[in-house]
Parts: C-alpha cells; structure tokens; sequence
C-alpha cells in the first residue's frame, strides 16, 4: 500500500481549510519580485464582521492580515506577494473561500454572510477557476447524496438488492462523469495550480476522486506539469514526492511495468525545443511512435534514419512522431534535430535519465519505441527498423 501522510496533509489543507496550526509570516528575500496584491470585496449583512486572510501553505496556514467590514459590509486588504498562491477569505463562525491569487492582481469580491455558495469574483483568473470546479464539485456531491438517501430509504424494501443494484450503477455514473470533468479541468488548464486542487478533490472522506494506486498516470501527469510551470510551490514539490514515492513501491510490488498492449499509455506534458509545452494527448486520434533517444547515442542516430524514411512512407496519413530526448544540452538536441532532418514533434526536460517520463515509461535503454493507436492505446513497443516499418504498414493501410 501507498503511504498517504503527505498526500492527506495537503487534501485537508487544500479542501478542508479548517483546523491548520498557524505561523507568524517569515521574511521575504525576494523583495525585487514582490507586488502588491489587492482585495476589494463586500459581505451582504456583514456590518461589523471580522474578514482573515491567510496563505495555504503546504503545511499550516499563515496569517497575512485582518480587517473589519465597515457599515456597508465593505471591507480592504492589501499585501506584498512575490509568488503564486493559494490563500482562504475567511469571516463569520465558519465562513471561508478559498481563492488562488497571482502577484500585483485587483481583486473585487462580493459575498452573503449567511450564504456561502453565492460569490462571485473578478480579477482573480485563478480563483474564477476554483469556483467553476468548486461549483461541479458541489453538484456532483449533491447528487450522491440523494443517492445515498434513496439508499436508506430502500432499506427495508423486500426489493432492495434490485434497488441498490440500480442505485450502485447511478453512483458510478456520476462519479466517472465527475472524473472526466476533472481530467477536462486538468487538461484545460495546465498551467494553473488549480489542477491541484481538482487533483485532490474528494467524494467524501477517504474517498478520492483520483487515488494514487489506480490513477497513477493522473498523479503524474499533474506533477509533471506543475513542475514545469510551478516548482517554487511546495505543494509542488510534496506532490513531486509523493508521486516519486508511489513509483517505489509499486516497483517493489512488481507493478511498475505500465506498458501493456492495449491500456492507455501514461500521458506526460514537456518541453519543445521553443519552451512551449506539449502533452503526449495532443496527438491522440492518430497512430503515434513515440520515441526515446539522445543526440550522444550513436544507435539513435542511426535509428533516426529509419524514422526519416517511416514519416516519408506513412507521413500523409493519421500518423505522428514525437521523440522525447534524453540530452541535458539543448544546443546538442537541437543540432542533432536539424542536422538528422527530424521533421516532427520533440520534447525533452534536458535532465538526461532523471527525465520524469523515462521512469513513466520504464525505458532503460535508447533508442527505444512504443507504437500507440488512435485511441491512446498501447500497440507494441521495442521495433526498430524493418520490424517497424512492417508493423505500421499493417496497421495504416489494413
């Protein structure tokens, strides 16, 4: 099993927003990158009410200011931040929303004391974010939780083995819809660290939506991406090591080979050689050889030149490469790109073999391919040269 301790810290942090010990803010080193971050915002019937604001770290939560609404409801706060950050608005007995704010932005909030679910926000891209998910999130749970009183209800009904068989098939229902909406939040929305927080949603408590043993992939797709984009967040890095930490058991455990025939090859984001990103699901709907080398390997070199030759024959049809390389030198990466006539996709992290996806993939050796279909799917791996050409050829003109 897959220790969770790390993981549910960040859950109750991040969900929960309840019960944190609290530390006096620290001094900032980085004065040059802090802006001043504006909240403008106004609680109806919140005459008098005491409004906190504090940061979401990863493991205690700390005070920034607080202020007190005047006669209107109306309350200000203004702060020095120098990076991205979750935060919770607290006010009332329990009051709170969470919100996700960027250094120097203006924010304008209006809220009910009494009615939590009626905010609205504008300034805050990342925080409109949280509340869109926040909103689904509700719904969903509002949903299972009709259920689960039609549930008790049909207890005592001579046929409730029939009724809970179709209760049962009504959950699932909502919670795979809700998994694919979070999958859609999280692919929409990469560069935000509110991917996060659709991360580590729950249906209730110890009952993830995505759990670290039976979405792996997920895990990871996450942490490769907010590692990309958001590496100065520890949150990040917690997550960083919980997935790095759930590689090493399943190894042990003798499950690390994710490359079976006909499951979904793991997704991964990178990086092209211009900086920009790109997700290996970009390219679903076409059949894709996905391939591993080096600029250095002098075997990757010679396997390039089949794969010239794979895109001439099979280049007008719904087929894609990408090759993620395992260089640390972007001139050398590149100039091998160029100089071998690689006319498709390349990412790499520039880490050699500490490249997240090279574990994801269990690659020891390079080059090394895997043929995927339309669909995601994984087809064959480990063909090179006529053995590939023979297998493509079988799959696009059959």
């Amino acid at each position: 099993m897959i220790k969770r301790t790390g993981l549910y810290i960040l859950i109750f942090l991040m969900l929960l927003a309840s019960g944190c010990k609290q530390k006096t803010p620290e001094d900032n080193t980085e004065k040059s990158r802090e802006k001043t971050t504006e909240i403008r915002g106004a609680l109806l019937n919140g005459a008098g009410e005491s409004v906190l604001l504090e940061e979401m770290g990863a493991r205690e939560y700390i005070p920034v200011d607080t202020v007190e609404c005047d006669d209107s409801g109306t309350f200000y706060i203004s702060y020095l931040q120098n990076k991205v950050a979750f935060y919770v608005l607290r006010y009332g007995s329990s009051g709170y929303y969470t919100l996700l704010l960027e250094p120097g932005e203006s924010v304008d909030f209006t809220g009910q004391l009494e009615d939590m679910d009626s905010y609205s926000i504008n300034g805050s891209p990342g925080s409109s974010l949280l509340q869109t998910l926040a909103a689904e999130h509700k719904r969903t749970l509002e949903a299972l939780g009709v259920i689960t009183r039609k549930n008790m209800e049909y207890l005592s009904s001579p046929d409730y083995p029939a009724l809970k068989q179709r209760l049962d098939l009504q959950f699932d229902s909502i919670t795979s819809a809700f998994q694919s909406y979070s999958i859609r939040f999280i692919h929409e929305n990469l560069t935000s660290p509110a991917i996060l927080i659709a991360l580590y949603n729950l249906y209730g408590q110890g009952f993830p939506v995505f759990h670290p043993e039976t979405d792996f992939p997920v895990y990871h797709f996450v942490d490769s991406v907010l590692m990309a984009n958001h590496s100065e967040l520890e949150a990040v890095h917690l997550l960083h090591a919980q997935v790095a930490e759930a590689r090493q058991i399943m190894e042990s455990n003798h499950q690390a080979n994710w490359l079976k025939k006909g499951e979904i090859a793991p997704d991964f984001v990178s990086s092209r050689p211009d900086g920009s990103q790109m997700a290996l699901s970009n390219l679903r709907g076409n059949f894709v050889l996905l391939g591993f080398w080096a600029s250095w390997s002098n075997l990757c070199r010679e396997e390039n030149a089949a794969l010239v030759k794979t895109m001439e024959r099979f280049g007008e049809m719904n087929f894609k490469i990408l090759q993620v390389s395992v260089d640390d030198n972007k001139r050398d990466w590149i100039g091998a790109i160029d100089e071998d006539g690689l006319d498709w996709d390349h990412v790499s992290d520039l880490k050699r073999w500490e490249t997240p996806v090279v574990d994801l993939y269990g690659v020891e050796k390079i080059p090394f391919n895997v043929i995927i279909d339309p669909a995601g799917k994984i087809v064959e791996t480990d063909l090179y040269g006529e053995q590939l050409l023979s297998k493509l050829d079988h799959l696009l003109n059959n």
